[in-house]
């Protein structure tokens, strides 16, 4: 994929992402939001059953830069007739409670992104939950929040993080069958005089994990 049609869609995700946090309006088969309590609370329900529920709170709303320290916690709940079953609350940071849907293991799945953090050159990052429909279950990918400007490559599976600097630094991950983030290697710091960098990483992690 030639890099400047990769940076169009990376910013046309970006600011598709930005509108759906702003408007807090999902529509996927596999999750629909239901209304919100407050501006720091956003709640969504998954599988197509509105027992099962995904509750965003930010408990503290003077922390919306400091990422050292965690201001929000994610509960994910099942509604029975006579109780709530309680499957993971986690403790995270977010800068604000934005969810979305985005599919990053290639099963044609949409997942669960958090919106963790973004620097002043629009360096966006994610805490992501791949959905397990047929379980029923959220797995959380750990370190993906560390992964800027997240991006899935459908056609080679590979998930390609750009951070946007003076320079625009490449990244290449993929998530296993065990739910592992896994660093792919080739990464590469973009030349603007060598228009063959991209690609070369392609191939290059192709010829290692096909």
């Amino acid at each position: 994929m030639d890099r400047l049609l990769l940076l169009s869609l990376l910013f046309i995700s970006l600011a598709a992402f930005y509108d759906n946090a702003q408007s807090l309006n999902v529509n996927i088969s596999s999750a629909k939001l239901v209304d919100t309590k407050t501006k720091t609370d956003s709640t969504v329900t998954l599988f197509g059953n509105s027992s099962y529920k995904l509750t965003l709170h930010i408990f503290d709303t003077t922390n919306n830069y400091d990422a050292e320290n965690n201001n929000a916690v994610l509960t994910f709940t099942k509604q029975d007739k006579s109780q709530t079953n309680v499957f993971f609350r986690d403790s995270l940071f977010c800068m604000y409670p934005g969810i979305s849907f985005r599919d990053f293991n290639n099963d044609n799945v949409k997942d669960v992104l958090i919106f963790y953090y973004t620097g002043a050159r629009a360096n966006e990052s994610y805490h992501l939950y791949v959905i397990d429909v047929k379980n029923h279950k959220l797995i959380r990918v750990k370190g993906f929040e560390e992964l800027p400007n997240p991006y899935l490559d459908t056609t080679n599976n590979i998930i390609q993080s750009i951070a946007l600097s003076g320079t625009n630094y490449y990244s290449f991950y993929r998530i296993d069958t065990k739910k592992k983030l896994i660093n792919l290697g080739n990464s590469f710091e973009e030349n603007p005089n060598d228009s063959t960098q991209y690609e070369k990483a392609i191939q290059q992690i192709l010829k290692k994990h096909e």
